[in-house]
């Protein structure tokens, strides 16, 4: 399951066709009609994005931003908003917020939109937090005690780390084995049993919404989050 989000949004119709798009891409959504109730969603979720419209009763929505982005600086903002004038969208982005759409918005953009912010917020909350000391072949996340690899777990996660995008062919990282242990012949389901064992040893050590190592269907893998390489 994706992240949670709250939809800010004072057309009941509206907020209630955003959270059933949402939610069918795997969201968990909560929803509120203006800054008091947004405040009791925070409180009570730990929520990562917000849909924010601009037009709202009390409190408008360039407030609404101003003061998320001095309260809760890490956390995604979407403007989403009948307002397209150009001073408009610069005055939404000067008061916090990350992307800027105006009404009515693509489905398929906004999930988009939704997604890639997404996963820059946990990228961000999450940088430099997880260490792999190559040398000591040993991960560890935080202030928490870390874990013990293998010379191939240490590879594989090292080769990631490094390479464009954090993403690697299957191809390339059975080729990096071989010529690391020619004693072995890699296989794509040997790469795949590492790659679980990987997963598992280290599950520990992230937070729940969180993964290591992704799989890219037809081509191979990615890190989830961003490694401190030592050693």
């Amino acid at each position: 399951m994706r992240h949670e989000l709250v939809i800010v949004e004072d057309d009941a119709t509206l907020r209630e066709e955003l959270a059933y798009l949402f939610e069918d891409a795997g969201y968990t959504v909560h929803q509120a009609l203006n800054l008091d109730g947004l405040l009791d969603v925070l409180r009570l979720h730990p929520v990562r994005l917000v849909i924010l419209d601009l037009n709202l009763p009390g409190v408008s929505g360039y407030e609404i931003a101003q003061q998320l982005r001095e309260t809760q600086p890490a956390i995604g903002l979407i403007m989403l908003t009948a307002r397209s004038h150009i001073e408009d969208r610069v005055k939404g982005y000067d008061v916090g917020a990350d992307i800027y759409l105006t009404k009515p918005a693509d489905p398929q953009e906004l999930i988009a939109a939704a997604a890639s912010l997404s996963r820059r917020v946990l990228l961000d909350q999450h940088a430099d937090r997880v260490c792999l000391d190559c040398a000591r072949q040993y991960l560890s996340a935080g202030d928490g005690e870390g874990v013990m690899l293998t010379g191939a777990d240490t590879l594989i996660l090292r080769a990631l780390a490094l390479a464009p995008d954090m993403t690697l062919d299957s191809g390339s990282l059975m080729d990096l084995l071989a010529e690391k242990f020619p004693d072995r012949t890699p296989s794509q389901r040997s790469l795949e049993n590492t790659i679980s064992r990987i997963r598992g040893k280290t599950a520990g050590q992230l937070p729940t919404d969180a993964s290591l190592i992704r799989s890219v269907r037809g081509l191979g893998y990615q890190l989830g989050l961003p490694l401190r390489l030592i050693g």
